[in-house]
Order: structure tokens, then sequence, then C-alpha cells
């Protein structure tokens, strides 16, 4: 069986960015817009199609949205009034979360295919010297690795796996620690913006995935509003900033 080729940082970010856009889908397509209950002559027509004993032909729904119909088995759990704009946020919340992770990742992959540039380097970055190793990682380096540099990646790579978040400063740093300085001056000079726009955009959107994940979006007794267009402008704006670090990291 052939191996599966491993993904580099920009291919994987995109399959991340991806599932995000697939709950936006979602969420949009089973937004019910149907008020009324289904017609007796489509109950039937769908019962007889189904092969329902003709009993619960009457306990038959619909929901509709501009993208789906779709039908209710007779005692589902679910029916279309669930199917509602409120009901439906938690996909979009969770695309939101997954933008997120997303920049996460690409971020963390990134930085661990520039380290091997980055140990080379003379001077190497100070950043990169700064990071610290226990007395165990010493001792596990010396019982696993018969080269001991192997070993070094590895703890060096554990740290910043530890340190990826999608928090602005946080991507400073860790672009930093492999050579790469003034990451969002650069990024914003790319992007045509005026100073401190990407990293002030997306501290924003950093802050509202922390408050979904950690309050549930709460806002006083209830939860804060969020519809499909503000999670497709966010993820539009996570895709912009993600392509434009991955051009000038390549330069």
């Amino acid at each position: 069986m052939a191996r599966t080729p491993k993904l580099n940082a920009k291919q994987a970010f995109d399959d991340n960015i991806a599932d995000a856009h697939a709950l936006v889908a979602l969420a949009r397509s089973l937004q019910n817009k149907r008020s009324r209950a289904m017609r007796r002559e489509l109950r039937e027509s769908i019962g007889k199609a189904r092969r329902f004993p003709a009993k619960e032909w009457d306990k038959l729904d619909c929901a509709e949205s501009e993208e789906l119909l779709v039908i209710f088995r007779p005692g589902a759990n679910i029916t279309r009034k669930d199917l509602t704009e409120s009901s439906l946020r938690p996909l979009l919340r969770q695309a939101l979360v997954v933008g997120c992770t997303s920049v996460e990742t690409y971020v963390a992959d990134r930085v661990l295919e520039l380290l091997g540039p980055a140990l080379r380097m003379e001077p190497c970055p100070p950043r990169l010297l700064d990071v610290q190793m226990t007395v165990g990682d010493w001792l596990e380096i010396n019982k696993a690795y018969k080269r001991k540099g192997w070993g070094l990646r590895q703890v060096i790579q554990e740290h910043i796996r530890d340190a990826a978040s999608p928090a602005p400063s946080s991507i400073g740093r860790l672009f930093s620690m492999v050579g790469q300085q003034g990451i969002w001056q650069r990024v914003d000079k790319h992007r045509k913006l005026p100073k401190a726009s990407s990293e002030r955009n997306l501290e924003e959107i950093y802050a509202r995935r922390n408050k979904i994940a950690h309050t549930g979006d709460r806002i006083g007794q209830g939860r804060a509003i969020i519809d499909a267009e503000e999670v497709e402008n966010v993820l539009a704006e996570i895709e912009d900033i993600v392509g434009a670090l991955d051009v000038i990291l390549a330069r």
C-alpha cells in the first residue's frame, strides 16, 4: 500500500480550513424556511415511496431551505422547528474555532519547516537559544538517541507545538525563533494594509474564539449573536493572513 505523502504546512492549513467552511455550508443549508407542515399529498407520496405504514403518513414532516428538502421520518427526535438560525449557531461557533485552530497548526508546522535552517544559522536566533531543556530531557536524549542532534530537535519541536497559538504575539515570537523578524509588518506590507492591521484583526478573531471556547459565547443572560456571513468573513481574513505569511516566508 502506497504511503500518503506528508502535507506541508500550507496544504495542512487548506485541509483544516476546509472543515470550517463545511460547517458554515451545513449551517446555511439546514436553516429551515418553511413555516407550515408538509402537505398531505407530499406526505402520501413520500410514505408510499419509502414504504412507510399508511397509519404513519400523518407523522411525516419536512423542512425546506434554499438548498435542501429534509424529510423527517415518523417518530423523529428532531423537527423542522429545531432547524432555526439560532439552533444552528453551534455549527457556526465551531467553524470559527476550527478556523483559529487551522492558524495554530499552520504556524507550528511552518516554524518546524524552518527549524533546520535556523539551527544552522550563524549566529543562532536568540529566541531559539532561549529554549530550555530539563535534566530529564538530557537523560532521555542520551538514552534514546544515537544522534544527539535529533534528540535536541525533538525537545525544540515539543516546545514549538506547546507554544503555538492563534495569538499574534505568540506567532511573532515563534517565527522570530527561526530567524523571521518583524513578521506582522511584513504581512501588512504584503497585504497593502496600514501598520498593525493584520495583527489587530487576528487578535479580535482570537478573542472571539476564546469567548466561544471558554464561556460558550455567553453575553449577559444569553449568548452573543453569530451568523454565517460573519463567520465567512472571519475565515476569509484568516485565509488572507495565512496566505500572506506563506508568501513572505517562502522568499
